[in-house]
């Protein structure tokens, strides 16, 4: 069943809605919107400092116990209006649900997933459920193995709605190339990593710059002052105000997560046009073509295997912990080596970021209409 054929549509309100969410809201044109007021009552946010900098990863009550994530049909709905679900699912009545992995519907906990998965199949399975969303194909790979062929076929890839920020991609800055790395929690997204990296790739080639948005860890100052290419910024700005001031002016993305189900910073780096430089963590390989926009490279650790949660997962909680012990020497030494050719290649710096435009208008541009 598609868009067109829903009567009105009321999207499942809860507290923190990001950035993708409320534009799924306010770009959604198929049919009415029964409560298009979150757009005045809720605004995109972010991983907030204080989760950022803990030492250990914070897991919701959700995460913690086996559970699985259903909601209850908002009271007073008309009977055929169809209720839109991040992540969750619907006890009664028509629903569409969005996913950014299969996990969502169990909070992110595996041993629920293990648990529920016959009930869950069965939600997915009904004819009151009138779309499976799925942020990525990676998404929809791992239903499939959850779930099976019929769930598989019943889902469709809707990548986040983004239209191209430039025309043509920004033009090199002919001080030295520069890197932009950019995301709230700095150490699981691999910033150490990106540390030792670029200090080498800097005393090789000093006209570098790395931009570095987010919260930083107090342990890493020092370091960052150590090396005058590296700034590092807040990361108390909007979406807009990033774009604006960030990725209109930078020439690569830095992103060697090792978490992501799909990373929103990256769509939105090809959408700038910026060469690419990220890990090969569950989506990303949908948006970073190695050899072609950037590269793609294998993490030193993951909560991912393929399309499968890794052992990692299951130890979430402590994942920084896992961190601190790692030896990542092999991981930042295949990290300078792209953004050295970058920094030393003005030619293979731009047919790469043309290329990231290419691919964002071939793949993901707003104009598919995934809504």
């Amino acid at each position: 069943m598609t868009d067109s054929n829903l009567s009105s549509v009321y999207f499942y309100p809860h507290s923190y809605f990001r950035d993708r969410q409320l534009d799924t809201v306010r770009l959604w044109k198929s049919s009415p919107v029964l409560n298009p007021d979150l757009l005045t009552r809720q605004k995109g946010r972010q991983v907030n400092k204080s989760i950022s900098l803990s030492k250990s990863i914070r897991l919701s009550w959700k995460q913690k116990l086996p559970l699985m994530n259903v909601r209850l049909r908002p009271a007073g709905l008309p009977r055929d209006a169809v209720v839109y679900v991040w992540g969750g699912l619907l006890a009664t009545g028509p629903f569409i649900i969005d996913l950014d992995n299969p996990y969502a519907m169990t909070g992110y906990n595996l041993t629920a997933m293990k648990l529920y998965r016959l009930f869950i199949s069965i939600f997915l399975r009904a004819d009151r459920c009138r779309e499976i969303r799925c942020m990525s194909g990676a998404c929809r790979k791992t239903l499939k193995l959850l779930f099976g062929d019929a769930v598989y076929q019943k889902a469709r890839v809707c990548y986040p709605y983004m239209e191209a920020k430039v025309n043509t991609p920004p033009e090199a800055d002919p001080r030295g190339c520069r890197f932009l790395f950019v995301g709230t929690q700095f150490e699981i997204k691999g910033g150490a990593a990106l540390l030792n990296a670029f200090q080498k790739v800097y005393e090789k080639e000093p006209s570098a710059r790395l931009d570095i948005v987010t919260h930083l860890p107090e342990k890493f100052k020092t370091r960052i002052d150590s090396c005058p290419g590296i700034h590092a910024h807040k990361a108390t700005l909007s979406r807009d105000a990033v774009h604006e001031r960030f990725m209109k002016n930078a020439d690569v993305l830095i992103h060697p997560t090792y978490v992501d189900s799909f990373g929103m910073v990256v769509l939105e780096a090809l959408a700038h046009g910026l060469a690419i430089i990220g890990t090969d963590v569950y989506a990303l390989r949908e948006m970073i073509r190695d050899g072609y926009n950037g590269a793609l490279l294998q993490p030193p650790i993951s909560i991912w295997n393929e399309a499968i949660p890794s052992p990692f997962y299951k130890e979430l909680s402590s994942f920084k912990t896992h961190l601190e012990k790692l030896d990542a020497s092999i991981f930042e030494a295949d990290l300078e080596k792209p953004m050295l050719t970058f920094a030393q290649n003005p030619e293979r710096l731009r047919v790469c970021k043309q290329n990231s435009l290419n691919l964002f208008r071939e793949n993901f541009s707003a104009n598919r209409g995934n809504n």
